[in-house]
């Protein structure tokens, strides 16, 4: 138990202790307080009969319950002390019952005090602190025994009168003093002499307290037995100090004859109590300005308020927060006051005080020691520092140190200018709590900064990590005279592990693969780069690139010796014949491919042959047996995935999985061709609330350009490049024309195509101009334009009432006004335009008018 807490139980058992001389009432309070703060179940207070030894003997004075002399264990007790001695009037001495612990302590010489505790123990500390407060008690009992006597005889209460520590006075009934004590004597005499002639009551107290007296001689008189009251005496050296005066009527012949009083010094009680009451309103304060800093994610920002919350609590006139200005060399050449609370409300500029190092050196030299400095102006040495204290009716202050690790940081500083203050060391200690809780703010701070350094300078690698790991991979579209290619990928973290590929050996065979490395982030992402360079060496050099198992037993040796040590791959690749409209693939433990066909909405999984990841078997060779071959059609979209693509979990922690993901496909998806298709799912997926995922996405697909349909749809891969908006959108023109369009329709065809990609590569991908975007025509009854982009998310402007002439739209400044997009609104019949995960697809219908 800390010492706190053991004065805090010792004062609140110390406060009815002597408050009354009714005995009776007086250990009533004060056991129950001794039983309550100790946490015992009972108590009795025991007091001597006899003087002589030969007839000592103990009775109960006061007992809580008060049938305790009918419980078992406390007879046992009685019996028991009748062995012990308990001649020193400060033993304590506890006695082990079957249920408990007896504590048997005297109370002077007068008696004992008994508890009884049932759990556990009481701390020896408190016991000990316990003794004076036991003596007291001993000695308030004396009190009120002697205030009996008193009663019945004015010689017996002068006698001890004289013996009691406390002022003791008897009056008439004018209130004229006929008897005082010794006390009183050695109190109020001269300071050069023994006389003391005290006339009346009022000549103990001030002039102030003559009322509050005057109302305690009132109650008695009409007829209250005792009354009391708390007082201020002065004495005869000028010394204040606060007593309990009781008083009480002397009767006779059924009236009273005059009062007696005694009076209790209770000034370090009410010391204790003031102490007590700041130790709470700073630690409120304290408590609440720590809460502000914390809260704040900037302490500068709170301070100004936590300053006000220890200037109140302290009525201080002013609380200033200084901070040390560091030379080259590390040494304070100034400090800086920063920010500051003024009583008065005065407010000034943060930086608007400086005060030079040379003219506070001693202030300094103390703080930089971790020492609280406080001082008074009148008694500091002539100085400039206290020239500017008497200026600003500065009468004390003090000043805390501000440590920020190592570093002597700044410092606080509390003015007081109505008194000269002395400081207690209670002040000091919670004021210091207050600096330290501003150190660790400050700390905070840095730390945060120095991790929001380190995390942007982080995710600035991962984001030039990012470039390179996408520049590795292939664009999001690939479009050439015989297929479509779109690919999503989307990884778990910024930068990820999973790989994939579309390769043309030549005019009719492609390579197409995907792969995942295991595990997460950097490390995977890094492999992942090496990785991608060692297949497609290998895919370039061998000279049997058309057998998938070759190739993946050279790649399994090379990653296995190489590159792979406590890493592995899942890959599935695959060799396209677009002559024999053929498929050849192998499956290294990876999720298998399946074609998607659009007409039917039909899906074939591929999932009858397979082999185990790479790097498992260092000299694994990959069998012929285990490639898979099959034929696909026009209408047939080659899809391979990741296990990212399904292994997604909703609210209710249920997986997707992959035949729920396949049957989501089938129900869902409707589509022309392959170009949205991982987009279009990824919306999907996440529409349907599985959003919650742990896995990279990648989702690549390929498809055919039938040649019978090449007379119906135009198709180009765009790169982000005015040079080439305005070549596709002139082959857009011509191709109009050529499948029998009019001319109008032809430029009208131009001047959409060109006017929304301008846009696109002028204000969507302003910064990227290896960024690709798909164009696709239909020709027929109409003309139908869809436009793909990855740039920004924007909605169109309003198609506007009225257009004005076409022509003097064309002369305006169509892209910075938005009046481009009303030349597209008067040349089409339909503007359509959707955000499908991060792809831009904008649809128009151009009619002959």
């Amino acid at each position: 138990m800390n010492r706190q807490s053991i004065d805090q139980i010792c004062y609140k058992i110390l406060l009815p202790i002597g408050e009354s001389l009714d005995l009776k009432k007086m250990l009533g309070r004060s056991l129950a307080l001794y039983i309550g703060e100790l946490d015992c179940s009972m108590g009795a207070v025991l007091l001597v009969d006899g003087k002589e030894a030969s007839s000592f003997s103990l009775s109960n004075a006061f007992s809580i319950p008060r049938n305790i002399e009918k419980q078992p264990s406390f007879i046992a007790l009685r019996q028991e002390l009748l062995h012990h001695d308990f001649s020193d009037d400060i033993i304590t001495h506890p006695i082990r019952g079957k249920k408990g612990i007896f504590y048997v302590m005297s109370i002077s010489d007068i008696g004992l005090l008994v508890l009884f505790k049932s759990e556990g123990e009481i701390d020896a500390n408190l016991l000990e602190a316990l003794r004076p407060i036991n003596h007291k008690l001993g000695t308030a009992c004396k009190a009120c025994r002697q205030n009996t006597e008193l009663q019945k005889s004015s010689k017996q209460f002068m006698e001890m009168a004289n013996m009691l520590p406390g002022l003791i006075i008897e009056l008439d009934n004018e209130y004229k003093v006929t008897f005082f004590n010794k006390r009183t004597q050695e109190i109020f005499k001269q300071i050069d002499s023994d006389e003391f002639h005290p006339q009346s009551i009022f000549d103990f107290f001030p002039s102030s307290s003559k009322k509050q007296v005057l109302e305690l001689l009132h109650h008695c008189e009409r007829g209250e037995t005792m009354i009391s009251g708390d007082f201020w005496m002065k004495n005869s050296r000028e010394q204040s100090f606060m007593v309990n005066l009781t008083i009480s009527p002397i009767t006779g012949d059924n009236s009273i004859i005059g009062f007696r009083g005694i009076a209790i010094d209770i000034t370090n009680r009410i010391k204790l109590e003031k102490d007590l009451q700041l130790r709470d309103r700073l630690s409120n304060a304290i408590t609440l300005a720590t809460q502000e800093l914390l809260k704040s994610p900037d302490y500068t920002q709170a301070l100004p308020h936590t300053l006000e919350l220890l200037g109140k609590a302290t009525a201080m006139d002013s609380v200033n927060y200084f901070k040390n200005a560091y030379d080259q060399e590390g040494v304070v050449q100034k400090v800086i006051r920063q920010t500051q609370w003024f009583a008065n409300g005065q407010t000034f500029p943060e930086d608007s005080f400086e005060i030079p190092s040379i003219q506070i050196p001693f202030i300094l030299q103390a703080l930089r020691k971790k020492q609280v400095f406080q001082a008074v102006t009148r008694t500091m040495q002539e100085c400039v520092f206290k020239t500017h204290l008497q200026n600003e009716g500065i009468k004390a202050f003090i000043t805390l140190p501000i440590f920020t690790k190592k570093t002597f940081w700044g410092f606080l500083g509390f003015s007081d200018c109505s008194e000269e203050h002395i400081w207690s060391t209670v002040e000091c200690d919670l004021l210091q709590l207050f600096a330290i809780s501003i150190s660790e703010s400050i700390e905070r701070k840095q730390a945060e900064d120095e991790l929001s350094s380190i995390y942007q300078e982080i995710m600035n690698d991962l984001e030039i990590a990012q470039s390179v790991q996408s520049y590795m991979l292939p664009p999001w579209l690939l479009i050439d005279d015989r297929i479509l290619f779109s690919a999503n990928y989307t990884p778990w973290a910024t930068i990820g592990g999973d790989l994939f590929d579309c390769v043309r050996l030549s005019d009719t065979q492609y390579i197409l693969y995907i792969a995942d490395i295991s595990g997460h982030g950097i490390q995977a992402a890094l492999t992942m780069t090496a990785v991608k360079s060692i297949i497609n060496l290998i895919i370039r050099s061998d000279q049997n690139a058309e057998s998938p198992a070759k190739i993946l037993t050279q790649l399994n040796a090379t990653l296995s010796k190489r590159l792979f040590k406590d890493n592995y791959m899942t890959m599935c690749y695959c060799l396209l014949d677009f002559e024999t409209m053929s498929l050849t693939s192998l499956n290294a433990g990876h999720p298998p491919f399946f074609l998607h066909n659009l007409k039917t909405k039909s899906t074939r999984i591929l999932d009858f042959a397979g082999s185990i990841p790479l790097g498992w078997i260092e000299d694994y060779v990959y069998q012929e047996k285990d490639t898979i071959s099959v034929p696909f059609t026009k209408d047939d979209v080659i899809c391979l995935i990741t296990d990212g693509v399904f292994e997604c979990f909703n609210d209710r922690h249920e997986e997707l999985g992959q035949d729920q993901f396949l049957a989501l496909l089938h129900q869902d998806v409707q589509l022309d061709t392959c170009i949205m298709l991982p987009h279009v799912c990824y919306d999907l997926i996440n529409s349907k609330g599985y959003t919650k995922r742990n896995d990279d996405y990648s989702f690549i697909a390929m498809q055919a350009i039938p040649e019978e349909e090449n007379s119906k749809h135009f198709y180009r891969e765009i790169a982000s490049q005015l040079a080439q908006v305005d070549t596709v959108a002139a082959e857009a023109e011509a191709f109009i024309i050529a499948h029998g369009g009019s001319d109008m329709q032809g430029l009208r065809t131009r001047l959409v195509t060109s006017e929304f990609l301008s846009n696109i590569v002028e204000h969507g991908l302003p910064k990227n101009d290896a960024e690709k975007i798909a164009l696709e025509i239909q020709f027929g009854s109409n003309i139908k334009v869809v436009i793909r982009d990855s740039a920004v998310a924007w909605d169109p402007p309003e198609k506007e009432p009225v257009v004005s002439d076409f022509f003097d739209l064309l002369n305006e400044e169509a892209n910075d006004r938005g009046r481009g997009l009303q030349i597209i609104y008067a040349m089409t019949s339909s503007f359509a335009r959707q955000r499908i995960h991060e792809i831009n697809e904008t649809t128009f219908i151009i009619t002959e008018d």
